[in-house]
């Protein structure tokens, strides 16, 4: 007989008006539904919980109002703050989890998620997928991101020379590994404190505060079929493909249950990133794959 699944939660959040952003945390709740193994809580952290009643008891919806999204966002207003608290959420709310998973609303689980509980739960820090030493490329954002943070110490949190940059997208880490998180948000609000605003500065703060011992491994790792896929390069056709699916979901009065295994048994099929080139957008066309 296997050993028991270690108790996760999974927290995502969406905040404001935008339809499309509700829409993708719909399809990313359906996943979790799907492919999360039991014991498990899947949290939604949002200042609109009404829009996701139909979920019902299959999620548990972590309703703010407007003072609690500023408090996330931070007095430096850098909305970005808001991913590491939601991924404190996932670690801090009672039942204490053995796991806390943070996801990106664009994403969508593609596979039995119990290798990524084991392994967080056994003390290795999951993150989405490694994507380069900032200190050693040569593009504008990246040296400006660099300039303004590194051969620094921020919060404790050193950020030199050898620091790679993560995508954060997905990060998972266990009970012991909680306290890391706070320290990526100490660095972060160090970081903006001084002016900066790049938007990949709470990235940075995570990738630094939580992979500098080398126990970090990827959830996506390049060449292999993704486990949470990260459609980040490619937003418009998969808001398409998902306005699509969930009109059908709710034609066909599916309760969340239902909706889940059509998910499983019917995944979207585009690709996570596309490439516009100048001639897409001269002649107004959308690149193949979209």
């Amino acid at each position: 007989m296997s050993e028991p699944v270690p108790f996760a939660r999974y927290a995502l959040m969406t905040f404001g008006g935008d339809d499309f952003r509700y829409w993708q945390a719909h399809y990313c709740l359906l996943g979790l539904l799907a492919h999360a193994p039991k014991p498990c809580e899947i949290v939604m952290a949002t200042d609109h919980p009404e829009r996701f009643a139909w979920f019902g008891g299959s999620i548990r919806v972590h309703g703010m109002d407007a003072s609690q999204v500023k408090s996330w966002i931070g007095p430096e207003g850098y909305f970005l703050r808001t991913l590491i608290e939601t991924a404190r959420l996932a670690g801090s709310l009672a039942p204490m989890p053995a796991v806390a998973v943070y996801t990106d609303t664009d994403t969508v689980a593609r596979g039995d998620l119990t290798p990524l509980i084991r392994r967080a739960a056994a003390g290795k820090v999951l993150l989405d997928r490694f994507e380069y030493v900032p200190s050693t490329r040569n593009r504008s954002g990246t040296k400006a991101l660099w300039a303004a943070t590194g051969g620094r110490t921020w919060a404790g949190v050193p950020i030199t020379p050898q620091t790679p940059m993560w995508n954060t997208g997905v990060t998972a880490v266990g009970q012991g590994d909680l306290p890391l998180l706070d320290r990526a948000l100490a660095a972060t609000d160090a970081i903006l404190a001084t002016g900066c605003r790049h938007y990949l500065t709470e990235q940075i703060a995570m990738s630094a505060a939580l992979t500098a011992d080398g126990r970090a491994e990827e959830v996506n790792p390049v060449g292999k079929p993704p486990l949470i896929l990260h459609y980040w390069g490619n937003k418009d056709g998969w808001n398409e493909a998902i306005t699509a699916e969930l009109a059908t979901i709710h034609h066909l009065g599916l309760t969340p249950e239902a909706a889940a295994q059509r998910v499983r048994d019917n995944p979207i099929h585009r690709p996570p990133v596309v490439k516009t080139k100048w001639w897409h957008r001269a002649l107004g066309v959308k690149p193949l794959g979209h």
